[in-house]
């Protein structure tokens, strides 16, 4: 108790045994202790007193209103991810705004929406058409002809009496044409199938029936104009399947001309291009 520190104080300061601690007596150690005690509670008072006046300032206080918080702690609060996200959104618009300046979009008869990119495989003779167009549009003037062809020589071939025998040339012709006729219609469906394999077989047949053209050439050759007209056009169109095909091989091998990146990129036509 604080008394009893008095009291020790006042002990130690007047040792017993000596003339003063007689003058002190009881009344004076009682005044002693009533004083510490005053003190003590002076300076809780004096605590308490400004433990209140603090708090009646704090609620005193104006209310700071939600309208005059600047807009920009808010944007702040927001998370960084978010952000992130934007700034990526932007600068892959502007990307798309620089790779592709002139964007043109498309309908097809499906409804189907496309986006036209430059252009990266070949153009036949680099004006005509695709390789795609060219391999389909040879292939079935090929087919046309060929058609017409046996249609003629079996008008021939009945109006002059012969039969359809293996022994005579109008039928190993007609094989041949017929044979002919069949690779080229499987080659317009491998140009439409974007397959390699089978347009790869209309090649090497096309290889074949032009070796077997020129020996024939070479074995009936006639100074005739008409013969040297018809077999000039002929191994043109030849030289013009194959040329088509080899482009449209190598564009579907290395991935250049495929069923996705057709209509956005790869079609192209010189005279139709709503075809």
């Amino acid at each position: 108790m604080l008394g009893d520190d008095d009291n020790e104080k006042s002990e130690r300061l007047i040792p017993a045994g000596t003339e003063d601690s007689a003058a002190i007596d009881a009344d004076d150690i009682k005044r002693l202790k009533q004083r510490s005690i005053a003190k003590k509670n002076d300076s809780v008072g004096e605590i308490s007193n400004n433990t209140r006046r603090d708090i009646h300032e704090i609620r005193a206080l104006p209310a700071i209103p939600m309208a005059a918080v600047p807009a920009a702690s808010f944007v702040k609060q927001q998370p960084q991810q978010q952000q992130m996200q934007r700034s990526q959104q932007q600068q892959q618009q502007r990307r798309q705004k620089q790779a592709r300046p002139q964007q043109q979009i498309a309908t097809n008869d499906d409804e189907e929406s496309y986006v036209y990119e430059p252009k990266k495989g070949h153009n036949l003779f680099f004006f005509l058409c695709d390789t795609k167009r060219a391999v389909i549009i040879l292939s079935g003037f090929d087919c046309f002809v060929l058609a017409l062809s046996m249609a003629r020589n079996w008008r021939n071939a009945k109006a002059n009496g012969i039969a359809f025998d293996m022994s005579n040339e109008f039928t190993k012709k007609f094989i041949t044409q017929a044979c002919a006729l069949f690779v080229n219609g499987a080659t317009i469906v491998g140009a439409l199938w974007y397959s390699t394999g089978v347009v790869l077989i209309g090649f090497l047949f096309k290889c074949y029936q032009l070796v077997v053209s020129i020996m024939s050439a070479a074995r009936n050759w006639s100074s005739d104009t008409e013969f040297f007209v018809t077999v000039a056009v002929l191994a043109g169109l030849n030289v013009l399947f194959l040329y088509a095909t080899a482009a449209f091989m190598w564009e579907t091998h290395r991935g250049i001309l495929t069923k996705e990146n057709y209509q956005r990129r790869e079609k192209y036509s010189c005279c139709c291009e709503q075809c």
